[in-house]
């Protein structure tokens, strides 16, 4: 099974993730963190989250990895242009990490383990970067306890078919739950696990980046030559998703899932 990342490089997909912040994606992990340490952030994308960690970690320094490059460029830029210089970007593979043993003093990841093929084997690799002592913290969603109203058959439709894409790419969608169990087979210590909810408003947010992963699947997947949908239900699943964010009584909670660690 091919490992890919689902939502894809798009406008969209990218100013959706760059509504994501240090307060409001990542408080869960701020109390743990403190000026002058280390940070790698693995999967930082338009790098919202990795400035903001910068900011509050100065005089420390922050490391943001992603594997596609455009993400990268993006970061980088975005450091330029707020003048934070305590803040690099490289294009890297979590599961083969560009850096010596004993290398940081935290390690965040937003959104990004749902996607991987192999979270073990990627768990592996940060605790080798990891400091004695250092912490990691880990935030995915989990797509088995979701809050949607009202609801039709084409929109259900369409969640279960984003679902299964991301299964098909090589993620696991559920994986929120799990995260606290993959610590600690992973030998982390210390473990702390806590869920959230996100309410998407407006709620066309969410549903055009979903409608667009929907149909961007028949290009770059071939979802309909592989015989994964066809096209008349990729337009009625896009649809109801963008007829149900113009819904007086629309209303979709997205869960969050955390886990806090330590390496000993």
């Amino acid at each position: 099974m091919s490992e890919n990342y689902t939502p894809g490089y798009s406008s969209n997909a990218i100013n959706f993730m760059a509504q994501r912040t240090v307060d409001s994606h990542a408080a869960f992990f701020q109390p743990y963190l403190h000026p002058g340490m280390k940070l790698l952030d693995c999967g930082c994308g338009p790098a919202t989250i990795t400035l903001g960690f910068a900011k509050a970690l100065a005089p420390g320094t922050v490391t943001g990895i992603d594997r596609e490059a455009s993400q990268i460029r993006i970061a980088a830029e975005s450091a330029v242009t707020q003048g934070i210089s305590n803040a690099n970007f490289l294009e890297a593979n979590i599961y083969a990490l560009p850096f010596p043993d004993n290398s940081f003093d935290a390690i965040f990841s937003h959104a990004l383990f749902e996607h991987l093929q192999q979270p073990a084997k990627a768990l592996q690799e940060l605790w080798r970067v990891l400091k004695p002592g250092a912490i990691i913290g880990l935030r995915s969603p989990d797509w088995g306890v979701f809050l949607i109203t009202p609801t039709t058959p084409e929109l259900d439709k369409a969640f279960a078919y984003s679902k299964w894409l991301q299964q098909q790419n090589g993620g696991n969608p559920d994986i929120g739950r799990e995260l606290g169990a993959l610590l600690r087979k992973a030998k982390f210590t210390n473990i702390k696990t806590s869920a959230s909810y996100q309410c998407y408003e407006p709620l066309n947010s969410a549903t055009e980046y979903l409608a667009q992963i929907i149909e961007t699947s028949a290009k770059i997947y071939q979802a309909v030559q592989k015989g994964w949908t066809d096209e008349q239900s990729i337009t009625a699943m896009s649809r109801a998703l963008r007829e149900w964010s113009q819904h007086p009584d629309g209303w979709f909670a997205q869960t969050w899932c955390e886990a806090v660690g330590q390496k000993n």
